[in-house]
């Protein structure tokens, strides 16, 4: 079981396998926030959160809820608003471990500009 977690424990997400590959998006609030993405389908993984264990932002086209602790202050993840349209959540991979990421594919999403993937790092 791989866990990421926030810097003070409160909100915990457990996967049960490694991400295949890593994204980093260079979109206006991925850029700011520094996150490096693993993506996982909803039911690959658990979240482990108390009662308004963490807070949603909310932006742009109002499709994607960016949570964070509200203690620490850590981003840990991004779902869907409507989780019956995509069952994707995305793992901010700096809530893991650093050593358990080495060796995986980070890839660099353009975000900003283009809106696709331009390379490998």
């Amino acid at each position: 079981m791989l866990e990421a977690t926030c810097h003070c424990g409160a909100v915990r997400l457990e996967m049960e396998t490694p991400p295949r590959r890593l994204t980093r998006c260079t979109c206006s609030i991925c850029h700011r926030y520094g996150s490096m993405w693993a993506y996982y389908r909803a039911p690959q993984v658990t979240i482990h959160r108390p009662p308004g264990g963490t807070v949603a932002y909310v932006w742009g086209d109002r499709t994607i809820e960016f949570h964070h602790c509200p203690t620490c202050g850590c981003l840990t993840h991004y779902e869907a608003v409507d989780k019956a349209t995509s069952d994707r959540v995305a793992v901010n991979a700096r809530m893991i471990d650093p050593a358990l990421n080495d060796g995986v594919e980070l890839r660099k999403f353009d975000g900003r500009d283009t809106w696709k993937l331009v390379e490998s790092e």
